[in-house]
């Protein structure tokens, strides 16, 4: 029986955005894959990597603040292609369909996958390990049947064989990094703002009307924290929300910013989604706070996302007005 386990492996923490005071790397896809990548050996630059997979430019809200949201979007194309947009080949073994054939085919295919990746020094990238988010599989003991797990939320830990995709949400994801593409820098940004305009647009998959996407999600968000709006609001994950978008919209800002190469329409861009951050960070600190703010604070935060919704606006259309200018 073999056991393997990768060493000297540590969750990747963006620092130097948790010294300006902001979330970092928030959605747990996003900092699994940064850590899959730091492990093997390649240069992370979160800006780089939220703006290049589009996830810097993403808003995902339901209608009661339910953290589901953040998940409620077409895996299929989109986890594989995050890794794509990060210059690697990937080997995505998903099922979301609830068919129990195809799930089974799926698993089996999915366990020999993550054990390959092991044997080659790479940690998968899975849904589910913990608690509903995605976090890595470092290891696997064939005599306790057990993989060994690292995460964001609960460190080191261990899952059994068996409860992959049958834990909490019973959904299969498996991602796993290959060997580096042959995309181009220029290739990976034009493909990023061309998904972020087409999720302002709404043209990625939602679950709607219960599930917002886009721009009109703020207004979404916003509408479910006003002072007698909502009483089914789960503020327990107000925190979760703001984490999410003042994280995402800082990173647009700063990805933005980085491809300007001095290209005025891409700099207004970085600015107006800088604002858009800076009208998200007082619902940031304020839901960071154990206790619910008063009525009127909730009004005051729920004006400011109305506002970070036109800033974000002003960004998408000189996002569209780049794309119009560099068509060839």
């Amino acid at each position: 029986m073999a056991a393997r386990i990768l060493d000297n492996i540590a969750w990747y923490v963006d620092s130097a955005a948790k010294g300006k005071g902001e979330p970092g790397l928030y959605n747990t896809y996003m900092a699994s894959l940064a850590t899959a990548l730091d492990y093997v050996g390649d240069k992370v630059d979160p800006a780089w990597l939220m703006g290049t997979s589009a996830f810097a430019f993403r808003t995902l809200v339901n209608e009661v603040m339910c953290p589901s949201a953040m998940s409620v979007f077409s895996w299929e194309p989109i986890l594989p292609e995050t890794v794509e947009q990060a210059s690697r080949c990937c080997i995505y073994i998903g099922d979301v369909s609830g068919d129990r054939a195809t799930r089974e085919e799926k698993t089996a295919k999915a366990h020999q996958e993550i054990r390959k990746a092991i044997d080659r020094g790479v940690p998968p990238i899975v849904w589910d390990l913990q608690i509903p988010e995605w976090g890595l599989i470092i290891g696997y003991d064939d005599g306790t049947r057990n993989y060994s797990t690292l995460t964001g939320h609960e460190e080191i830990g261990t899952t059994p064989f068996d409860s992959l995709g049958q834990k909490n949400v019973k959904l299969l994801s498996v991602a796993i990094l290959g060997e580096p593409n042959s995309r181009s820098r220029e290739q990976i940004i034009l493909s990023s703002l061309r998904t972020a305009v087409r999720h302002a647009e709404q043209k990625e998959w939602q679950d709607r009307p219960k599930y917002i996407d886009g721009p009109a999600a703020y207004d979404l968000w916003a509408s479910i924290i006003e002072p007698g709006k909502n009483d089914k609001t789960n503020f327990g994950f107000a925190k979760y929300y703001a984490g999410h978008y003042f994280a995402a919209r800082a990173y647009a800002r700063d990805y933005l910013s980085q491809i300007a190469d001095g290209n005025e329409t891409l700099l207004k861009a970085a600015s107006a989604y800088g604002r858009a951050a800076s009208f998200l960070k007082p619902a940031w600190h304020r839901f960071s706070a154990e206790e619910k703010p008063s009525d009127d604070v909730l009004a005051s935060l729920a004006q400011s996302i109305r506002k970070a919704k036109t800033a974000e606006e002003e960004g998408i259309a000189l996002v569209r007005e780049y794309l119009e200018e560099h068509k060839g």
